[in-house]
Formats: C-alpha cells, structure tokens, sequence
C-alpha cells in the first residue's frame, strides 16, 4: 500500500468538498481517504489517499483529468505539494 499526502490551499472549501466528494467516487483504484483542514486557516487542506501501489499512486495523480479537476474545484496548484509515503508504524493509547 501507498499513502499519497496532498497539501493545498483551496478558494472556497465546501465547493472544493462537493468535488472532492465526486472524484472520491469516481475514483475505483482509491482504497481509503482522509481529510484535514487548517484551525487556523479553513482554506488549508491536507488529504491522505492510500492506493495498492506507488505505480496505481502516481497514475492517478500525474493524470490530466486529476490536475484539471483539482483547478476546477478552486484549488490553488502553486499550493499543491503531493508526498507518496508508506506507513512503519502506529499505535493508540
């Protein structure tokens, strides 16, 4: 599995939610998703995506369709910085 971190400034949130919301079901090779927004500034954005593969992680976030609907929800995309990681460790208490 690859974690894909999205760090974003976005316009409006709730418009970039709604589209967000479409792509995520659009989206069949997207195994989970999670999403943080800024206490400080509500227009900050963090996604996490997880994917079977970095190859599967990449084709969906080098595509064309991504980099144009991710403009067209109101992302700003001098913001965008895009991070593939794997998980080493995690725990609760």
């Amino acid at each position: 599995m690859t974690t894909v971190f999205c760090y974003f400034r976005v316009a409006d949130y709730e418009f970039w939610r709604a589209g967000y919301a479409r792509a995520v079901a659009a989206t069949e090779e997207l195994r989970t998703y999670a999403i943080w927004r800024g206490q400080d500034d509500p227009n900050s954005v963090i996604t996490a995506e997880t994917f079977d593969s970095r190859d599967v992680a990449e084709r969906v976030w080098t595509s064309q369709e991504t980099k144009d609907a991710m403009q067209g929800d109101g992302i700003d995309m001098s913001s965008v910085r895009v991070e593939y990681v794997d998980e080493i460790d995690s725990g609760s208490r």
